[in-house]
Parts: C-alpha cells; structure tokens; sequence
C-alpha cells in the first residue's frame, strides 16, 4: 500500500518544507520506501536536496503549471510506499494534495495569522472529508514552538480546541537550519538531540495515524 503524507497550511512561512524534508529522512532511517514530492513553484525542498546528500529522492511535481488532474497522474507514477507531498501555500495546492492523501500534517506557529490560515486549510480538509467519507486523517503540529511561554501555551489550547490529533510541539531548532544549509537531514547531523527527537516523536504519531487510517479502509 502507498501512504500518501500531505505536509499542508494556508500560509507560507511555518515550516513545510522543513517538516516535509524531515519526516521524510526519519521515515527512510526506519527503512521505509519513501520519496518527497516538491509541489510548490518556490522548490525548497528540490534546493535542500541539490547537494545530493539526502537519502531519498525528491521530485519537482509543480501543481501551478499543469492541471489538477495531471498533477495527480503524476504524482501516482512516483513509486514509493510513502510519498510525502511538501505541498504550496494556496487552495488549489492544498485541495489537491488533501484529495489524495491518507494523512495531512498541518504546521502552525505561534501567530495569530497562523490559527486563521489554519482554520481556513480544516475547511478545505472538512470538505474534502465529506467526499472521501471521513479521511485523510490529520495532525496538528505546533512548530516553531516553546511551550514554556505563554504564546506556546496559547497556541497549544487554540490547537487541541480544534477537535483534531494534535502532535507534541516542535521547537525553534538552529539544527534545522544548519540542515538545510549543508543539504542534509537533521537526524544526520544531530542524531538523537533534541530536534532529531522531536521529528521522531511526531514520526511515532505520523505512523501511528496511518495504521488507524488503513483499518478504518478496510472496514469499508
């Protein structure tokens, strides 16, 4: 079975592409069959991987240049088990990347346009839901984020209100940054400190979600 995995928000700027790259990295390091499609015309993650460093492939599979229906034949010809979709900040992208998925990861950080655009990326994810009886699964993820403040705690509250998986938060890590800069994960240069646990945690729930999603098919 593929999983498809849409890494997904309204707004640009919280943290897709980081996420994607990263969930990715850790999904391979468990020896699962994975790739990453670049869907957003800005290819963050087709620059993270020029140095050729990362263990997995990434394919630029832009949905601003072609139709949506020949975006998704496209995406299917990836052959993986998991394909992670760093999806771009818009509603035609989101609608579509969200149509195909199993999962949507849904990165929010501490600001207050943030919890709007979210709001508006679960309508698309609620209506989508209502055509696909009930899926893709979701899970919130607090990025960017220290829970000991009191915007961290805000947003945690904003986040578990909405009713949907909301995933431990993910801090403001200088080792993602250093990541992208040396073209690597940031389990390769930082394995087992804190950001490399923290994606591992959020990995833990991701495939938990997926199993709950693959019973709820067979079920059908």
């Amino acid at each position: 079975m593929t999983y498809i995995i849409a890494v997904a928000q309204r707004k640009g700027g919280v943290g897709k592409t980081t996420l994607a790259v990263s969930v990715a990295a850790e999904l391979s390091r468990r020896g699962r069959d994975v790739a990453l499609v670049d869907s957003d015309p800005q290819a963050s993650a087709c620059q993270w991987a020029l140095p050729g460093k990362l263990k997995f492939p990434v394919y630029d599979i832009a949905l601003s240049d072609q139709t949506v229906s020949a975006w998704v034949r496209s995406v299917g010809r990836v052959s993986a088990n998991y394909v992670i979709i760093d999806t771009a900040p818009n509603d035609r992208a989101l609608g579509g990347s969200i149509a195909l998925a199993n999962l949507v990861l849904v990165p929010c950080t501490p600001s207050g346009l943030d919890v709007e655009a979210t709001v508006r990326t679960l309508e698309i994810i609620d209506a989508v839901r209502v055509r696909r009886h009930g899926s893709p699964n979701m899970i919130l993820v607090p990025n960017r984020v220290d829970v000991r403040t009191l915007e961290g705690r805000q947003l945690m509250e904003e986040l578990v209100g909405f009713g949907e998986v909301v995933s431990p938060s993910i801090g403001s890590r200088t080792s993602f940054i250093r990541a992208f800069s040396d073209g690597h994960s940031v389990a390769d240069i930082s394995s087992g400190e804190v950001a490399h646990r923290e994606i591992q945690t959020l990995c833990d729930l991701l495939e938990t979600s997926l199993v709950s999603a693959s019973r709820f098919v067979a079920r059908r």
